[in-house]
């Protein structure tokens, strides 16, 4: 009996003109941050059709900085859908919220309004305070966005897109027009990341677009613990957290 083939779990590609912008960022002056990074989130944002677009080290941390800005913490509740990997969930962790599961549609595996409305009443029944939505687009299908935002409009709920699966995936919108993932038009925040299994392979590396500078400013500062260098950092700083 022949043996089946082996199905690796990613295979990246790897191009010269790949190797020779990494050896072009060793030999700069910046090895974190500085204007090679910030050139690639303008890149990115313009891409995506996103205002805003902050870089970070993976798409955990993404999902990470995206509850930060949100202001998730101890008492609050994420709703995550119940098909998606730990992340999704783990984010809500890190702050110290708890996760309220939804089902998933099972031949798409993907949220649906119907089973975000079931996951909202559940929480209501047993008074959790749900203070946002993870809305997860997975293997490039994407979750019916519309729908689900007029449903987190109802109950006056932020959205995370957790469109780490959905780099360059385009979707029709409830206008008929072709729409983007990552632009942000029906949820506040969108993660993506760099995994070497995902769409862009950067060996790690992730990115949060918005199109709320107060939120991209909120997660500029909690990448980079805090601190500020300048006095137009010191501006955001006071109108992301306020001046207390």
């Amino acid at each position: 009996m022949a043996s089946s083939p082996f199905l690796p779990y990613g295979r990246q590609v790897i191009e010269d003109d790949d190797i020779a912008a990494v050896a072009a960022a060793l030999r700069a002056d910046y090895l974190t941050t500085g204007p090679t990074v910030e050139a690639f989130e303008r890149a990115f944002a313009e891409r995506v059709g996103a205002s805003h677009a902050v870089a970070c080290s993976s798409g955990t941390a993404a999902l990470h900085l995206s509850t930060m800005a949100l202001g998730l913490g101890p008492g609050d509740w994420l709703v995550v859908p119940s098909m998606t990997f730990l992340a999704t969930a783990n984010c809500a962790r890190f702050v110290g919220a708890d996760v309220q599961f939804a089902d998933v549609d099972p031949d798409r595996g993907l949220i649906t309004e119907a089973t975000l409305d079931d996951a909202l009443d559940a929480a209501t029944r047993e008074r959790r305070a749900v203070k946002a939505i993870a809305v997860v687009h997975l293997a490039g299908r994407t979750a019916p966005l519309s729908a689900i935002a007029a449903v987190a409009r109802s109950r006056g709920l932020p959205i995370i897109e957790d469109a780490c699966h959905a780099l360059q995936t385009t979707y029709v919108d409830a206008d008929g027009a072709t729409a983007k993932v990552g632009d942000c038009r029906y949820g506040q925040l969108a993660t993506f990341s760099f995994h070497p299994v995902k769409t862009i392979a950067a060996g790690e590396g992730g990115m949060v677009t918005t199109n709320d500078m107060t939120l991209a400013a909120r997660m500029r500062l909690h990448r980079n613990h805090g601190m500020s260098r300048s006095p137009e950092a010191m501006r955001e700083r006071e109108a992301a957290f306020g001046t207390g």
